[in-house]
Protein backbone atom coordinates (compact mmCIF):
# COMPACT_ATOMS: atom_id res chain seq x y z
CA UNK A 1 0.00 0.00 0.00
CA UNK A 2 2.93 2.58 0.84
CA UNK A 3 4.85 1.43 -2.83
CA UNK A 4 1.59 2.67 -4.11
CA UNK A 5 0.70 6.02 -2.20
CA UNK A 6 4.37 6.94 -3.22
CA UNK A 7 4.04 6.07 -6.82
CA UNK A 8 0.82 7.76 -7.17
CA UNK A 9 2.63 10.86 -5.28
CA UNK A 10 5.66 10.54 -8.20
CA UNK A 11 3.26 11.02 -10.79
CA UNK A 12 1.24 13.93 -9.10
CA UNK A 13 4.44 15.57 -8.44
CA UNK A 14 5.61 15.14 -12.48
CA UNK A 15 2.34 16.17 -12.95
CA UNK A 16 1.25 19.13 -11.24
CA UNK A 17 2.01 21.66 -14.03
CA UNK A 18 -0.76 19.72 -16.21
CA UNK A 19 -3.03 19.51 -13.16
CA UNK A 20 -2.97 23.47 -12.91
CA UNK A 21 -3.26 23.63 -16.43
CA UNK A 22 -6.55 21.54 -16.86
CA UNK A 23 -7.74 23.62 -13.58
CA UNK A 24 -8.00 27.21 -15.64
CA UNK A 25 -9.19 24.99 -18.66
CA UNK A 26 -12.15 24.08 -16.30
CA UNK A 27 -13.07 27.08 -15.66
CA UNK A 28 -13.21 27.98 -19.45
CA UNK A 29 -14.87 24.58 -20.12
CA UNK A 30 -17.97 25.18 -17.71
CA UNK A 31 -18.06 29.09 -19.08
CA UNK A 32 -18.37 27.95 -22.42
CA UNK A 33 -20.79 25.15 -21.76
CA UNK A 34 -23.40 27.21 -19.63
CA UNK A 35 -23.36 30.30 -22.56
CA UNK A 36 -24.05 27.22 -24.78
CA UNK A 37 -26.92 26.05 -22.59
CA UNK A 38 -28.47 29.87 -22.69
CA UNK A 39 -27.76 29.78 -26.43
CA UNK A 40 -29.79 27.08 -26.91
CA UNK A 41 -32.56 28.16 -24.68
CA UNK A 42 -32.49 31.76 -26.78
CA UNK A 43 -32.79 29.49 -29.84
CA UNK A 44 -35.36 27.02 -28.99
CA UNK A 45 -37.58 29.98 -27.65
CA UNK A 46 -36.70 32.43 -30.36
CA UNK A 47 -36.06 35.41 -27.89
CA UNK A 48 -33.24 37.34 -27.06
CA UNK A 49 -30.45 37.36 -24.55
CA UNK A 50 -31.86 40.42 -23.29
CA UNK A 51 -35.29 38.52 -22.54
CA UNK A 52 -33.43 35.63 -21.38
CA UNK A 53 -31.93 37.40 -18.53
CA UNK A 54 -34.80 39.81 -17.50
CA UNK A 55 -37.23 37.02 -17.40
CA UNK A 56 -34.97 34.33 -15.16
CA UNK A 57 -33.00 36.03 -12.51
CA UNK A 58 -31.42 32.68 -11.51
CA UNK A 59 -29.95 32.54 -15.42
CA UNK A 60 -28.71 36.35 -14.81
CA UNK A 61 -27.23 35.24 -11.53
CA UNK A 62 -24.58 32.50 -13.02
CA UNK A 63 -24.38 34.25 -15.91
CA UNK A 64 -22.50 36.73 -13.71
CA UNK A 65 -20.78 33.80 -12.19
CA UNK A 66 -19.72 32.60 -15.68
CA UNK A 67 -18.12 35.98 -16.12
CA UNK A 68 -16.10 35.78 -13.30
CA UNK A 69 -15.36 31.85 -13.73
CA UNK A 70 -13.72 33.07 -17.28
CA UNK A 71 -11.80 35.93 -15.09
CA UNK A 72 -10.30 33.82 -13.27
CA UNK A 73 -9.71 31.66 -15.60
CA UNK A 74 -7.75 33.90 -17.32
CA UNK A 75 -5.84 35.54 -14.56
CA UNK A 76 -4.70 31.93 -13.94
CA UNK A 77 -3.53 31.36 -17.42
CA UNK A 78 -1.67 34.54 -17.38
CA UNK A 79 0.05 33.45 -13.83
CA UNK A 80 0.50 30.04 -15.54
CA UNK A 81 3.12 31.43 -18.16
CA UNK A 82 4.92 33.33 -15.79
CA UNK A 83 4.99 29.74 -13.27
CA UNK A 84 2.94 30.07 -10.26
CA UNK A 85 4.91 29.80 -7.56
CA UNK A 86 4.62 26.90 -5.04
CA UNK A 87 3.88 28.87 -1.84
CA UNK A 88 1.36 28.87 1.25
CA UNK A 89 -0.04 32.44 0.09
CA UNK A 90 -1.04 30.50 -3.36
CA UNK A 91 -2.27 27.65 -1.82
CA UNK A 92 -4.76 29.46 0.12
CA UNK A 93 -6.08 31.04 -3.09
CA UNK A 94 -6.69 27.70 -4.39
CA UNK A 95 -8.50 26.88 -1.26
CA UNK A 96 -10.73 30.23 -1.45
CA UNK A 97 -11.43 29.51 -5.12
CA UNK A 98 -12.33 25.83 -4.92
CA UNK A 99 -14.62 26.92 -1.87
CA UNK A 100 -16.34 29.56 -4.13
CA UNK A 101 -17.39 26.71 -6.67
CA UNK A 102 -18.11 24.66 -4.10
CA UNK A 103 -20.96 26.85 -2.76
CA UNK A 104 -22.22 28.23 -6.26
CA UNK A 105 -22.51 24.52 -7.47
CA UNK A 106 -19.53 23.88 -9.76
CA UNK A 107 -18.31 20.39 -8.55
CA UNK A 108 -16.01 19.79 -11.38
CA UNK A 109 -14.08 23.48 -10.82
CA UNK A 110 -14.07 22.60 -7.41
CA UNK A 111 -12.43 19.00 -8.02
CA UNK A 112 -9.92 20.57 -10.13
CA UNK A 113 -8.92 23.26 -7.78
CA UNK A 114 -8.68 20.77 -4.91
CA UNK A 115 -6.59 18.63 -7.02
CA UNK A 116 -4.25 21.59 -7.57
CA UNK A 117 -3.68 21.83 -4.36
CA UNK A 118 -3.16 18.58 -3.49
CA UNK A 119 -0.49 18.67 -6.09
CA UNK A 120 1.22 21.82 -4.83
CA UNK A 121 0.79 20.78 -1.19
CA UNK A 122 2.81 17.51 -2.05
CA UNK A 123 5.46 19.76 -3.46
CA UNK A 124 8.25 21.62 -2.07
CA UNK A 125 7.63 25.32 -1.31
CA UNK A 126 9.62 27.55 -3.77
CA UNK A 127 11.13 30.53 -2.67
CA UNK A 128 8.56 33.36 -2.15
CA UNK A 129 8.99 36.02 -4.51
CA UNK A 130 9.28 39.59 -3.17
CA UNK A 131 7.36 41.45 -6.36
CA UNK A 132 3.40 41.66 -5.20
CA UNK A 133 1.73 38.66 -6.27
CA UNK A 134 -1.20 39.92 -9.41
CA UNK A 135 -3.81 37.13 -9.08
CA UNK A 136 -4.26 38.43 -4.97
CA UNK A 137 -6.15 41.52 -5.93
CA UNK A 138 -8.03 39.65 -8.60
CA UNK A 139 -9.05 36.61 -6.09
CA UNK A 140 -9.99 39.05 -3.61
CA UNK A 141 -12.51 40.47 -5.52
CA UNK A 142 -13.69 37.41 -7.10
CA UNK A 143 -14.02 36.28 -3.98
CA UNK A 144 -16.88 39.26 -2.59
CA UNK A 145 -18.81 38.78 -5.98
CA UNK A 146 -18.98 35.00 -6.17
CA UNK A 147 -19.96 35.65 -2.02
CA UNK A 148 -23.05 38.30 -3.62
CA UNK A 149 -23.98 35.82 -5.85
CA UNK A 150 -24.62 33.08 -3.08
CA UNK A 151 -26.46 35.30 -1.16
CA UNK A 152 -28.55 36.72 -4.20
CA UNK A 153 -29.19 32.71 -5.21
CA UNK A 154 -30.73 31.68 -1.40
CA UNK A 155 -32.55 34.29 -1.61
CA UNK A 156 -33.76 33.47 -5.43
CA UNK A 157 -34.97 30.20 -3.75
CA UNK A 158 -36.27 31.40 -0.42
CA UNK A 159 -38.79 33.51 -2.18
Amino acid sequence: MNKIASNFKRIVLLNSKKIYKINYLMLFITSLLYGLYILMISNSKNIGFQQILKASPYTAIMFIVILLNLMIGYALWIKGSEGMSNNKKNRIILIDLATCQLILGNIFSFITFMTTYWSFKNQPDTEVESKRNSLTGTVVISTILYILCFFLLIRLTLH
